[in-house]
């Protein structure tokens, strides 16, 4: 009996339920399983159909690999946190987990940056777009420079000068000190994101008077290169739209889960109840984005729809074969 007692006070929850546990952990496998194989179709398309590999998707592929990545190597030490409720792993593992966690959100937030600030060029200084994007390789570069940039910052917690701890709300490893995420978050996080919503604000201006005027234009003297230029249009809006559909849902679902794992300043006036729904909230974000691009680029869509397609056609053979070999034994 006193075993039992002091087991239970030693219980790092509380009156944490083994069936919110139970939904926790479905939820947790679910989206981490839809989040890899979203994002690896949407990086096979990629790969695959040569019209998608422009430099634009390459960065939409980068964002991909940020969420395969949530979702394979980080999530999976979430998955067995909550069957437990405590840290199972060494504290190395635990100072290792936040530097990823930390590598991964500004991955993501600087390749959405890099695709704002692609589309700005694209669509409002198009003689600059080829001097900054002249190619797919500038592209790649590009994507590596974030990387490179983004493991730069995670150098203290890299080499344990920021020392990360497991914080049994939040069910995950984050960092001790308030004053290093803090102050990334301040200048990159919201730099970013204001540098974000000026581009599209920009672009949504841009795009605005252009149609208007191409629409006067074609009615005037139905030239076809106003057709022509019509059509072009529409896919920098359709791509534009997936994109900045991507940018708000990042903000929606990555901002209160950065507010209370990266300052310290609302931590003893929200519940366990907002700190947990904040952390699936958070990798909720890595299974939209898929879904945004086969809804909103007709291009992806057309690529998802053929891939799923054959995947159908090939399951149901097996099944067939499957069920045809049974028969038989």
């Amino acid at each position: 009996m006193t075993n039992t007692s002091q087991s239970t006070s030693n219980d790092p929850f509380g009156d944490y339920r083994a069936e919110t546990a139970v939904i926790e952990v479905t939820v947790a496998i679910l989206i981490s399983l839809s989040a890899t194989f979203g994002n690896s179709l949407v990086v096979y398309v990629i790969n695959k159909v040569s019209r998608l590999r422009n430099d634009t998707n390459l960065f939409i592929l980068n964002l991909a690999l940020t969420d395969i990545a949530m979702g394979t190597i980080y999530m999976p030490f979430q998955i067995a946190n909550l069957c437990t409720g405590v840290w199972n792993f060494s504290q190395v593992w635990c100072q290792m987990t936040g530097s990823i966690f930390f590598i991964l959100s500004y991955a993501s937030i600087f390749t959405m940056g890099v695709i704002a600030f692609n589309r700005y060029i694209r669509i409002i200084k198009r003689t600059l777009y080829k001097k900054l994007f002249p190619s797919k390789r500038a592209a790649r570069i590009y994507c590596a420079l974030i990387w490179l940039f983004t493991i730069l910052l995670a150098v203290p917690l890299l080499v344990g000068w920021v020392r990360s701890s497991y914080d049994e709300k939040l069910n995950h490893c984050k960092l001790r000190s308030y004053a290093y995420p803090t102050f990334i978050g301040a200048v990159f996080t919201n730099g970013v994101m204001i540098a974000i919503f000026y581009c599209y604000y920009k672009i949504y201006k841009a795009v605005k008077e252009s149609t208007g005027n191409l629409n006067a234009h074609a009615e005037g003297d139905g030239v076809h290169s106003s057709n022509d230029s019509r059509r072009s249009n529409i896919t920098d809006v359709k791509v534009l739209k997936a994109c900045f559909t991507v940018a708000c849902f990042f903000v929606i679902t990555w901002c209160p889960v950065l507010i209370v794992a990266g300052t310290g300043i609302l931590r003893f006036a929200i519940g366990q109840k907002f700190y947990r729904a904040s952390i699936f909230l958070m990798f909720s974000g890595s299974v939209v984005n898929p879904f945004i691009y086969g809804f909103m680029n007709p291009q992806f869509k057309q690529a998802f729809k053929r891939i799923l397609s054959v995947v159908a056609m090939v399951t149901k053979i097996q099944i067939r074969v499957t069920h045809g070999i049974d028969q038989y034994v």
